[in-house]
């Protein structure tokens, strides 16, 4: 499948906050992601999705994992972390971490980022294992990332979403 065929599947699948009934993705959708705010001006978009994500949890450990690029200063290399994190960036590398010590990783406030905007089998099969594991309790595809939760009050659910035009402003 071609890369606008991929994204043209997803277009149709996905929805935006109207779709969603989950009160913790729609504050992050509607108070994270959609509202406009001039510090997000001159950002590329991508790079933008990923500052918000990271402003709006504000995270005190920021676990860095392959070529994930964080906004933030207080990134550590996961392979050496031995407690949890407020939030995990994983991207493209050699080999991708095991779910199990991501799982043990995260608390029920974490959140865990999968960059895809280079499409990679590897990376698109770990999320895949992601969305799978009941572990994680919220999976929201982005297209171009993935966003994981293991929220113990939130029963499972994956959602589609599109990154809406108001991130853009």
């Amino acid at each position: 499948m071609t890369k606008k065929e991929s994204y043209f599947k997803f277009w149709w699948r996905s929805s935006n906050e109207h779709g969603v009934h989950s009160p913790f993705i729609f504050n992050l959708l509607m108070k994270g992601l959609y509202p406009k705010d001039s510090r997000w001006n001159g950002m590329s978009v991508k790079n933008a999705f990923v500052a918000r994500i990271e402003a709006y949890y504000a995270p005190k450990t920021v676990g860095v994992y392959g070529d994930y690029i964080s906004s933030l200063s207080n990134t550590i290399d996961f392979k050496t972390i031995s407690g949890q994190c407020d939030m995990i960036g994983i991207g493209k590398g050699e080999s991708l971490p095991d779910l199990t010590k991501v799982y043990a990783a995260m608390h029920n406030d974490s959140i865990l980022v999968i960059d895809r905007r280079v499409e990679v089998a590897s990376v698109e099969a770990y999320w895949q294992e992601i969305v799978n594991d009941d572990r994680f309790t919220a999976t929201i595809d982005f297209y171009y990332f993935g966003v994981a939760f293991v929220r113990t009050e939130q029963l499972k659910q994956h959602f589609v979403l599109r990154m809406s035009s108001m991130l853009f402003h």
